[in-house]
């Protein structure tokens, strides 16, 4: 046998043992073993009504943060009925603003106009007592003499009934006073119901005003990008679309007699080329039989089908997208 003929049958063998090799570790062993790939579901952001594209601040393959700002978008119909609402509850806070004042005034001229009453009223009890007093003095001096008799003066009679008049007087403010607060309180009662009714839909407004602007909800990769600068989208239309760092979820196929993983059964994913990268998923659904991806067959020439198991993986792991996972 010549030495060429010995490297050739030597690499035949070569060939031959690393198909076994890579057969018994992909597709022998467990039952349940099987091979995949890791995959991203990318998170496509929406425009949540009619509206016009104002910014665009993202490209193609850029890489973003979690919170980075996307897009913004402006909705005039959104603007109009926001700034109609918005008017509407100035008009009624600057009536209530003024009704208020209103009352305060009412009250103020009420105790203003009973307190110059009230004023005549003690001066004239105080004239009166110092008459009485007056009176008073005059009288010591005839007490001893026969015939004096001591009595209520009329004197005392008017003070006694001025100081009514006063307590009355006082009352009557109060009842006024109480009487239009009163009133008053109905007419802000029913301004405060209608500003209590417009405030939330004013929030729900201003959350749809502030949902126009888009930001990045995990760390990720700008994948597409469906609109243009100025470009009118209508509701729901996809705008962009972001691929996670991470991958989300593996499809695997079960070659040849495999049995198939109850759904929900947590399962080891292994990385074919990085034997530290381990983590766990869970088996979320079955698909069909189809043609294994290239990565995954073992020779061009002869196709291997499998059918798709899907898993999917913890948030937190350290695979690249498209790698290849061995599944147990």
């Amino acid at each position: 046998m010549t030495m060429k003929t010995s490297v050739f049958y030597g690499l035949i063998a070569v060939l031959f043992i690393a198909m076994l090799v890579v057969s018994f570790r992909f597709f022998r062993g467990s039952a349940y073993s099987s091979v995949g790939v890791t995959m991203a579901r990318p998170h496509t952001i929406s425009s949540d009504r009619q509206a016009t594209v104002t910014g665009v601040f993202v490209t193609p393959g850029q890489q973003v943060k979690q919170g980075d700002k996307l897009m913004t978008l402006v909705s005039t119909s959104l603007e109009v009925e926001l700034d109609r609402l918005e008017n509407r509850l100035e008009g009624l806070r600057a009536e209530r603003s003024k009704k208020v004042k209103i009352t305060e005034s009412e009250i103020a001229y009420i105790q203003a106009q009973l307190d110059i009453e009230l004023e005549e009223i003690e001066s004239v009890i105080t004239r009166t007592e110092a008459e009485l007093e007056l009176n008073k003095q005059l009288v010591k001096q005839y007490a001893g003499q026969p015939g004096y008799t001591s009595s209520t003066t009329p004197l005392e009679e008017k003070i006694r009934s001025y100081k009514r008049q006063l307590v009355m007087r006082q009352e009557a403010r109060n009842i006024r006073i109480q009487d239009v607060r009163q009133r008053n309180q109905l007419e802000l009662q029913l301004l405060d119901d209608q500003i209590g009714l417009l405030e939330p839909e004013q929030e729900i407004l201003l959350a749809e005003k502030n949902k126009l602007t888009k930001y990045a909800v995990a760390d990720g990769v700008i994948d597409h990008i469906n609109v243009k600068l100025n470009q009118q989208v209508e509701p729901f239309a996809p705008l962009l679309s972001v691929n996670p760092v991470n991958p989300t979820m593996v499809v695997g196929y079960l070659v040849g007699r495999k049995e198939a993983m109850p759904v929900g059964t947590v399962v080891q994913v292994k990385s074919v080329d990085y034997n530290h990268t381990l983590v766990s998923g869970k088996v979320i659904g079955y698909g069909s039989v189809v043609p294994l991806p290239e990565i995954l067959q073992k020779s061009m020439a002869v196709k291997a089908f499998g059918r798709e198991i899907f898993i999917e993986l913890q948030e937190e792991n350290a695979f690249a997208v498209g790698e290849k996972v061995l599944i147990r």
